[in-house]
This record gives C-alpha cells, sequence and structure tokens, in this order.
C-alpha cells in the first residue's frame, strides 16, 4: 500500500478505494480464520477471527513491504495511538453496536430483569477481586510501589484492567450456541453491563488521581449517578414505550425501512451513552435492544439483524486482534525474564479472580456449581474493553511499555481461553438449583429439555 505521505496527495476517491482494499482483506482474512477455527479446529470461528487480526496487524505480517512495495497495514500516523487506521475502528465499532443491539433484542426482557439481582452480585465480585489482585501482583512484582501515590498509580491502572469483561465476545459464543436466552446467559450479559459501570468508575478515579493526584467523593458519585441512571433510565423508559416506538416504526412500509430505523435507534442510544454518560456505546446498544425485546419490531428484523451481523460482526473480531503488540511485550526499562514471569502471574491471577470473583457469588444466587461455572466463563474474556483501558493508561503516560505488553498477553490468553471452556460448559444439565429448576419449569422459564440434559 502507499506511504501515509503520498496519501495526503490522493483523491478522496482513491483514499476510500484503498480502505476499501483494506477492508476487503480483512473480510476475507475473517472467513479463512472462521471457517478453519469452526470447521477443523472445532472451536468458535470468534477465536480464527482474532487469531487472524493478529497475523495480519501491522506489527506481524500486515506490516512487511511486500515486493518492496508498501506495506498492507501500516501504522497510521495520525491514528490517536491506534494501530489501525481510523476509519476501520470507526466500521469495527460499529459492528459490536450492532452485535450488543442484535444480544439484547434476543435477550428476554423479564428474564433479565429476574437475575439482574444476582447478576450484580456476580458483576460486584467480578470486579473487586480482579482489582485487588492486579493490584497486588503489580506491587509484589515490583512494577509499582507503596511509596507514594504516583508510584502507586501502575498499580492502579492494572487493576482496572482486570475488572474488564468483554461483553462482545461472550456475546458472539453465546449465541452461537443459542444460550443467550438462558439464566446463566442472561445473567452474564447482565453482569457484563453492571461490571461495565462499576469499571467506568474505578476507571475515572484512576484517572483522576493519575492527572490530579486525587479525586473526590463528589465526581465518583456524579459519575456512578449518570452512569447507572442512564442505564436504567434508558431501560425502564424504553421498555415501557416500546411498543409504541414499535409501532412507530412499523408504519414505515418501504423496503428495510424497519431495519434501518431499528438500527438508527441502537446507534443513537449508543452515541448518547458514550457522549453525554461516560458508559460504553456497547452497553447503550444492548439496553436498547433489550427495551424493544418483547416487541413486534424485534420479529420484523431478527432475520435481517443476523444477516447484517454476518458481515459486520467478524470486522470487529479482526481488528481487535490487529490491536495486539506483542513486540511491546519486555520493552522499557524492565528485563524480558521480569515481564515473562509477570505477565505468566497476571494471567493466572486474572484467570483465578473471575473464576472465584464471579463464580462464587453465583452459587450464592441460585446457582449450582454447574451454572456458577459457565457464569465465570462468560466474564473471563477482557477483550476490546482491557485494550481500551491499557490504551488509555499507555498514552496518557502512566504504564509504560513493558506493563502494557504484559497486560496484552493477559487479554489476548484470557480472550482465547473463555470461549475454548465456554461452549463444552453449555452442554451439561441445568445450572439452576434442583428446587430452583423445578419452578422455572412450571412457570415455563426454562424448556424442560434443557433442565433435562
Amino acid at each position: 500500500m502507499c506511504s501515509r505521505e503520498s496519501k495526503l496527495h490522493d483523491s478522496p476517491l482513491a483514499v476510500v478505494a484503498e480502505l476499501i482494499l483494506l477492508l476487503s482483506v480483512i473480510l476475507v482474512a475473517a472467513k479463512i480464520g472462521g471457517e478453519v477455527s469452526e470447521r477443523y479446529l472445532k472451536v468458535p470461528p470468534v477465536l480464527g477471527e482474532l487469531g487472524v487480526g493478529i497475523l495480519i496487524s501491522p506489527f506481524l505480517l500486515g506490516g512487511i513491504h511486500w515486493f518492496g512495495g508498501g506495506a498492507i497495514f501500516e501504522l497510521p500516523q495520525d491514528g490517536g495511538g491506534l494501530p489501525v487506521e481510523p476509519q476501520l475502528f470507526f466500521i469495527a465499532q460499529l459492528a459490536a453496536v450492532v452485535l450488543l443491539f442484535e444480544a439484547g433484542l434476543e435477550t428476554d426482557r423479564e428474564q433479565f430483569m429476574k437475575y439482574v439481582r444476582p447478576a450484580t452480585a456476580v458483576a460486584a465480585g467480578g470486579v473487586i477481586l480482579p482489582f485487588v489482585m492486579g493490584f497486588g501482583a503489580t506491587v509484589l512484582l515490583g512494577f509499582a510501589s507503596m511509596d507514594s501515590i504516583d508510584e502507586m498509580i501502575p498499580a492502579l491502572f492494572v487493576g482496572a484492567v482486570m475488572t474488564a469483561t468483554s461483553v462482545g465476545i461472550t456475546a458472539r459464543v453465546l449465541a452461537d450456541i443459542r444460550r443467550l436466552d438462558s439464566p446463566e446467559g442472561v445473567t452474564v450479559l447482565a453482569g457484563a453491563v453492571v461490571d461495565d459501570v462499576l469499571g467506568i468508575i474505578i476507571l475515572a478515579i484512576v484517572v483522576g488521581i493519575s492527572e490530579e493526584g486525587e479525586v473526590t467523593a463528589g465526581s465518583i458519585a456524579l459519575i456512578f449517578l449518570k452512569a447507572v441512571g442512564f442505564w436504567l433510565g434508558l431501560l425502564v423508559v424504553g421498555s415501557l414505550v416500546s411498543k409504541y416506538i414499535s409501532r412507530g416504526v412499523l408504519w414505515f412500509k418501504s423496503a428495510g425501512g424497519a431495519l434501518v430505523l431499528a438500527l438508527a435507534l441502537a446507534f443513537i442510544a449508543s452515541a448518547v451513552a458514550e457522549i453525554y454518560f461516560g458508559l460504553a456505546m456497547i452497553i447503550g446498544a444492548y439496553t436498547m435492544g433489550l427495551a424493544l425485546s418483547s416487541t413486534e419490531l424485534k420479529h420484523q428484523v431478527e432475520d435481517s439483524m443476523r444477516s447484517v451481523n454476518n458481515f459486520l460482526v467478524p470486522i470487529f473480531f479482526v481488528v481487535i486482534g490487529m490491536q495486539v503488540d506483542f513486540t511491546a511485550f519486555g520493552a522499557g526499562d524492565t528485563s524480558l525474564a521480569s515481564a515473562i514471569v509477570f505477565a505468566v502471574v497476571l494471567t493466572l491471577f486474572a484467570v483465578i479472580s473471575k473464576l472465584v470473583g464471579a463464580g462464587v457469588p453465583a452459587l450464592f444466587v441460585g446457582f449450582n456449581r454447574v451454572g456458577a461455572t459457565r457464569i465465570a466463563l462468560g466474564m473471563l474474556p477482557r477483550g476490546e474493553v482491557a485494550l481500551i483501558i491499557a490504551g488509555i493508561g499507555l498514552t496518557s503516560g502512566v504504564i509504560g511499555k513493558d506493563i502494557f505488553g504484559v497486560v496484552i498477553v493477559m487479554t489476548v490468553v484470557t480472550t482465547v481461553v473463555a470461549p475454548v471452556f465456554l461452549i463444552p460448559a453449555f452442554r451439561g444439565g441445568s445450572g439452576l438449583k434442583s428446587g430452583i429448576v423445578e419452578a422455572e419449569i412450571a412457570s415455563g422459564v426454562v424448556e424442560e429439555d434443557l433442565a433435562g440434559e
């Protein structure tokens, strides 16, 4: 591909043509990776998409200057710290919004509200323990110190990264195995939403400390009220007016009208969540889908939505893979051996903290060991959420490339491992305790064949 300098002299159409070519490379790579994973390796296609993303990234094959020409994926000079073109990153984020909007549509709202309380317990455990273990590992291995606030900040950032849960990856896997609407699936998605709210509060506190050396209780309360208020407000108000929204959208009889307007609602909710309330866009999209999940609009657009997802969503996972830079591993002032030890310890802590932090509370809110294991595995992948938090720390100078590289290793391992174990975990019987299983079957919430598997 041409260099970034020469692109400045290209016509707008030439720039667009190059982006289309890059997008076609991503799409072909995604389908090859997904096909190989599903057909030959018998693992979820998302793993293949992540894998090919790593391979074609600017840090590996995509950065090679083939046959004396330019690299396919060069590191953008004006990408704001992103290792991919901002336009491709935009398409990937658009895909994430569409993915979570569909996940919300496919979720039973009554089921969601029923499990939001246990999900809160799961999310709290899945935030507190990972934060503590991430903070402790960073200090104990000498990558941060308790001597002063400034020296403590890297540990706070690592702790914040450890709290992350990639709802996009888990939602994709649960959708592939048709378990989005199961009690465990709903609890994981609801827990991931609460996890995101809590994670935003922690990140805001850490950023406030790093920038000003302190943070006030008032600012924390404001962040909490904005995040929780928007989420609950959109869910409650959206649910109350969902039938009217559905009728209004379905009034349009032109081809594709319902799908386009439904997506527009998802985009509005995601943008408002990010810009005005500090919540991730995917949370706004998921909540809007959840509000519309029991309407006629959902049934009218669900088939078309799957087609849109089949095109867009693989782009999201490939671009996530393209952001992984293993060359950052062991960079900075620390030795490679120290970085390897830190990466191994942090990765083990990342797995243990989510399995225990999210799994143990699930045992006390109606799930048996099978269900608790499914929930814990669903909360395990860090994915793009961890990369975003780590990127904030790197670009702000709070963490160095050495810690950033370690975080990348932890993120990749948890993101890859979770789907591998999550699918087999759903092949057993019901995840609810026996007394609850009978009550659920009697009410028709859990299908008998699922409970009796």
